[in-house]
């Protein structure tokens, strides 16, 4: 039995403004995306894996920078480095005119890509052999616009021209798309496939980019058994939400005497982790208490000084008691902390205004608002009237006006 290597990165988005982030930690996460490729690299060579496959999204868009485009030119170029295929995503298309894969436009500039990099330049599926295993063949397409696609790449159809190759070896597809009843939530769908198609396909493997989370898809039928299709997710956290560890794939495939049998292994690319928590602050009396109880929900998670942490505030402060956000000490905490006050609610208890006849401003006012939030169905006009009140509340019982009831902190 042969055994082929791999190291599979998708959706670094290299160049992207990062504008979630605080200006003076955006800088420090561009850094730590550049390395992670870097890092990529390493492993590969290792590894002592065949092959790097990018599955698409490598630059965040098309006006990226000189010195981001330099780097990315130049992180390749390292000795030991195995072959690179490239198949451009939705995010960073290919194009005659593109800045960082059209080959006259590099030349403008007098840079080009290593020989050992090759970028898919066609929506149709075009194959590629590897030198140092016989018989085995990547097949990429690429995206040729930043439109959204509704073209399914693995319908049957567009795998018309992929022709029977060595039966020693196999074919291996790498692209950008959505797998469908899997799209993670706020991800568009460009590229769609179903499961059926992908393991119909001729396809021992299916490499894919776009979706941020990485995922996998087990068949034991058809071209081979074992993973047949996996995401990476992105190789470094492009937003808060994304949760976890982040990083590359290595594909192993045995081939030869039998069927094909895939298995794969996340490689951590990325140092930092993101952590989503929920700290009950019900009852806190002070600021200081709420900072002690986020602590606390940040050491519960195991949640270190290089990490991501959104922290989810729940329950109902002591009336008076404001909160505008956390101290420079517990900031210093981790790499960057995000506060969610959006379930954060004052003790002010409703049910009295909604007995008696309302004789003052303050009743009035606030009766009007509750039979508003009763009536109303929809979460996103509740989810305002219910702000409204509580400010409304704040106003008459404390005098003052602090925002709080509705933003994520930035």
């Amino acid at each position: 039995m042969a055994l082929a290597r791999f190291l599979q990165i998708s959706d670094l988005h290299l160049g992207a403004p990062l504008g979630w982030l605080p200006a003076e930690r955006r800088e420090a996460r561009r850094r730590d995306q550049r390395h992670a490729l870097e890092r990529a690299v390493r492993e590969a060579i290792e590894r002592g894996a065949h092959a790097i496959l990018i599955a698409g999204d490598l630059f965040d868009q098309e006006g990226v920078d000189a010195a981001t485009l330099t780097f990315a030119l130049d992180a390749f170029n390292v000795p030991g480095c195995p072959p690179v295929f490239i198949a451009p995503g939705n995010h960073d298309p290919y194009s005659p005119t593109s800045l960082y894969w059209s080959e006259r436009m590099l030349r403008a500039r007098a840079a080009r890509w290593p020989e050992h990099v090759h970028v898919f330049a066609s929506p149709a599926w075009e194959a590629r052999p590897i030198a140092a295993l016989q018989g085995v063949r990547i097949w990429g397409r690429c995206f040729t616009s930043h439109v959204e696609s509704t073209e399914r790449p693995l319908a049957a159809a567009a795998l018309a021209a992929i022709t029977g190759g060595e039966s020693t070896g196999f074919d291996l597809g790498l692209f950008h798309g959505s797998r469908e009843s899997h799209c993670p939530p706020g991800q568009k769908i460009t590229a769609p496939f179903s499961d059926a198609e992908a393991t119909a396909s001729p396809f021992a493997y299916l490499a894919v980019g776009h979706y941020h989370a990485a995922s996998r898809l087990r068949a034991d039928e058809g071209a081979a058994a074992g993973v047949r299709l996996a995401y990476a997710g992105s190789a470094a956290a492009v937003n808060a939400g994304e949760v976890g560890a982040h990083g590359a794939l290595e594909v192993r495939i045995e081939h030869g005497r039998r069927q094909p049998f895939v298995e794969i292994e996340l490689v951590e690319l990325d140092r930092r982790r993101v952590h989503d928590v929920t700290a009950d602050v019900d009852r806190a009396a002070s600021a200081d208490q709420i900072d002690r109880r986020v602590q606390r929900a940040i050491d519960d998670a195991g949640a270190g000084e290089n990490d991501i942490v959104t922290v989810r505030l729940t329950g109902r402060l002591a009336r008076g008691v404001r909160y505008a956000g956390p101290s420079p000490e517990l900031r210093a905490r981790v790499f960057h902390l995000r506060l969610d006050l959006r379930k954060l609610r004052p003790d002010y208890d409703l049910d009295l205004y909604r007995g008696a006849d309302p004789t003052t401003t303050e009743e009035r006012f606030a009766r009007a608002l509750i039979e508003q939030l009763d009536g109303e169905k929809d979460p996103l006009q509740r989810a305002v009237i219910e702000s409204a009140l509580y400010y409304g509340l704040d106003a008459f019982r404390l005098r003052e006006v602090t925002p709080g009831y509705e933003e994520l902190e930035a």
